[in-house]
């Protein structure tokens, strides 16, 4: 008697969750309301499905992206820094516009000193060296997983036996630490005799150790004259330009001229890290910048860029914007956004305890998405996945409607504290040129230190 009563409500359980799933698997079950049910239905005429796992794409099923191939620069956004689905995502992006549209540039969310470490294993195809630099040289753990190591090895793979003119390049253009520039620079520099080379250690010294507190010992006026010297630094460069080009070639020069660049950038973003008298989004600018250098340094090749859902965005707010407002400014629609989005499952995370991080873990969403919210709509699709461009849904009066209404999204970032409602915001069709959704997402798995 005591064992039927036990299985009774794990009958009754297991009833009601194969209920829910058959409901959400047929969308036209779900008694929506019926302007819940038209978006629905053109969420349904205008997406393009897609298996839910990336890595069995076929190139058929990227057709949609062809358009799009034209344009300079291609950002590829996520939701949470913590989805296989959308890692995996991007890295069949790049190889199907690397096969099929001649893309060169892999361009990342992370140190742009730390990614030339990895720059040099992908040009000599040196898979081996891979998962040893991820661990040593990689600043976010977010970067550090099997899915972004899959990457980059078929990186390395598909440059063996290429022309230095077919091969493909990776590349960061984040701007938050100081680890490795000023050795770099320094480095550099000591290619030749220059009569500065003492004053430039001396200054790339101080940029290494000052950015690790934030200059917090500085004033306003030490840290524009610091910032001008670093720029003085650059104009020596360019005087003793003959030399230093002599001593190794143009593209070396571009280069650590650009690393001293970064120098600069990365001590104004910490100096200016928690100031809520500064009205300009530093670390976004700069990203932009380094993007749009990466256009010259490699001869207008074509830029996939990976980052955040909100720094490849076009979101404009006040006098600055993100990465994505900024390369939309200076390249027109010559570049296009395409974030990401899913309902449930589990991700990658630093859980949270208030305003405190109290570590690094697998994190589960296993509620449905807000009512009325994008994610709601989508899920209500019962489409494992799919793409949906932005703007056609824009031209139907009742998602123009939603969108003017201010329908809602959800999204996260390095931490979660469990709380779903907290990470909901109102979505901007101008953000985004397409939408890729998972309905179900997996966290991705980290590399393991040996």
């Amino acid at each position: 008697m005591y064992k039927k009563h036990l299985m009774l409500p794990l009958l009754v359980s297991l009833f009601l969750s194969l209920t829910v799933l058959s409901c959400m698997e047929n969308p036209e079950e779900l008694n929506l309301d019926p302007e819940t049910e038209a978006l629905v239905n053109i969420l349904q005429d205008e997406l393009v499905p897609l298996d839910a796992d990336p890595l069995s794409w076929k190139d058929q099923d990227l057709g949609w992206l062809d358009p799009l191939a034209g344009r300079s620069v291609i950002g590829l956004g996520e939701s949470t820094h913590g989805t296989a689905e959308f890692f995996d995502a991007k890295h069949r992006i790049f190889r199907y516009l690397v096969e099929n549209h001649g893309f060169k540039i892999f361009a990342i969310e992370a140190d742009f000193g730390e990614s030339l470490f990895l720059e040099e294993a992908v040009q000599t195809g040196s898979i081996s060296e891979i998962e040893d630099l991820m661990m040593s040289k990689m600043h976010f753990w977010t970067w550090r997983t099997e899915e972004v190591k899959d990457l980059l090895e078929w990186m390395c793979s598909y440059n063996q036996g290429k022309s230095e003119e077919e091969k493909v390049h990776y590349m960061g253009v984040d701007c938050q630490f100081n680890t490795y520039h000023p050795a770099m620079a320094r480095d550099y520099l000591h290619i030749a005799v220059l009569p500065f080379n003492a004053y430039a250690d001396s200054l790339l010294q101080i940029a290494e150790n000052e950015s690790e507190s934030n200059f917090e010992s500085y004033s306003s006026e030490s840290f524009a004259s610091y910032l001008q010297k670093v720029e003085s630094l650059k104009d020596s460069m360019e005087l003793y330009k003959a030399i230093l080009v002599g001593a190794s070639s143009e593209q070396q020069y571009q280069l650590h001229t650009r690393i001293i660049e970064l120098v600069r950038q990365v001590s104004e973003v910490k100096y200016n890290t928690g100031s809520l008298q500064v009205y300009t989004n530093y670390r976004d600018k700069y990203m932009a910048d380094n993007t749009a250098w990466l256009l010259d340094y490699f001869e207008n090749e074509k830029i996939v860029v990976w980052a955040h859902n909100y720094h490849i965005s076009n979101y404009e707010y006040g006098q600055t914007g993100t990465m994505g407002n900024y390369l939309s400014y200076r390249l027109g629609n010559q570049y296009i956004p395409i974030g990401f989005l899913f309902s449930q499952g589990t991700f990658t995370a630093v859980s949270m305890d208030g305003e405190n991080f109290t570590g690094l873990e697998t994190q589960t969403l296993d509620t449905a998405p807000k009512e009325n919210s994008l994610n709601a709509l989508m899920s209500y699709t019962g489409e494992p996945a799919f793409s949906i461009e932005i703007e056609a849904l824009h031209n139907y009066l009742g998602w123009y409607n939603a969108f003017e209404k201010g329908v809602e999204y959800f999204s996260t970032g390095s931490g979660y504290n469990n709380h779903p409602e907290d990470y909901y915001m109102t979505f901007d069709p101008d953000w985004f040129h397409y939408i890729i959704y998972f309905d179900k997402s997996t966290a991705s798995e980290l590399l393991k230190y040996k």
